[in-house]
């Protein structure tokens, strides 16, 4: 029940940026695509031009969502007198879709028009969201208990015997054809040299054609549709943990050069947002105030 809370909440979040995305982008589609000499005489240019009603709000509304996902994120996670209040992968998820949708406003805001020191902070908030992108699949990877603590080795190891005993005694497999299908990790052999690219590379392409070598396995087993897609799912669930376990300290140093990445670029955005702010304020450019 709480998974499907939990997808719930994940696919509101989906839908208010896909829906806030495509209704903006079609009011203001005409004016978009009128070339910029010709925009001064565009009916909807008084709000849409980015010092306008409408597209200044959009500028405003947009930098108070990234630095409210940031602030909301960070004192969670750093603040121990918040520790208490809801779980950390929400607040996470919460993060990233303020640090999405922000971006998407303040685009909508320069009129998808942008310039000098103003392109240097879009530029750096567009790496920040796909460097964002990477990092919440690294952040999977890495697992964690129901407050988003990580754990360790050890805790999985148990988890991966509890598995073991399930399949044993739930499905009624021998150690024989566990330790066969379990065989499908046999491309994880020297992964302990990889570097962090090439961790990440195999992530991915062990993510995209997991599923469906395991399928194949099962499938040759000759089993009942429904026990066979049970297997599958607790195989898919086995072969992951094995994963973890196996590039647990690897994904975490890349996650850390991650950050090396990432942080550089908010500093350099947050700075620019406020020169940029401050420059708009001294100009009298104060949107409805």
């Amino acid at each position: 029940m709480k998974w499907q809370g939990h997808k719930i909440y994940i696919l509101i979040l989906i839908g208010l940026a896909a829906t806030t995305t495509v209704v903006l982008g079609l009011y203001g589609a005409d004016y978009y695509a009128t070339p910029l000499a010709e925009r001064p005489f565009h009916p909807q240019y008084e709000e849409l031009k980015p010092s306008g009603t409408i597209s200044h709000g959009y500028g405003i509304v947009g930098s108070l969502m990234i630095i409210s996902g940031v602030a909301l994120y960070s004192s969670r996670k750093r603040l121990r007198i918040l520790s208490g209040i809801g779980k950390l992968p929400a607040f996470l998820e919460f993060h990233i879709f303020l640090c999405l949708m922000g971006p998407i406003l303040i685009l909508y805001h320069t009129t998808f028009k942008f310039g000098g020191l103003v392109a240097v902070s879009f530029w750096s908030m567009t790496a920040i969201v796909l460097s964002g992108i990477v990092g919440r699949y690294l952040y999977v990877q890495i697992p964690r208990g129901i407050q988003g603590h990580e754990i360790t080795v050890a805790d999985l190891e148990k988890e991966l015997g509890r598995m073991s005993a399930r399949l044993l005694f739930e499905f009624g497999l021998s150690v024989e054809t566990i330790e066969h299908i379990d065989n499908l990790s046999d491309g994880r052999t020297g992964t302990g040299k990889m570097g962090p690219f090439k961790v990440f590379w195999y992530l991915v392409v062990d993510d995209l054609f997991r599923a469906r070598a395991i399928t194949h396995q099962i499938h040759a087993l000759r089993l009942h549709r429904d026990d066979e897609h049970k297997l599958a799912s607790a195989f898919r669930a086995r072969h992951v943990l094995h994963r973890r376990i196996l590039l647990l300290e690897q994904v975490r140093r890349f996650f850390h050069y991650w950050h090396v990445i990432h942080v550089p670029f908010s500093i350099v955005m947050f700075l620019i947002l406020f020169i940029h702010v401050g420059v708009a304020i001294a100009f009298g450019y104060s949107w409805v105030f």
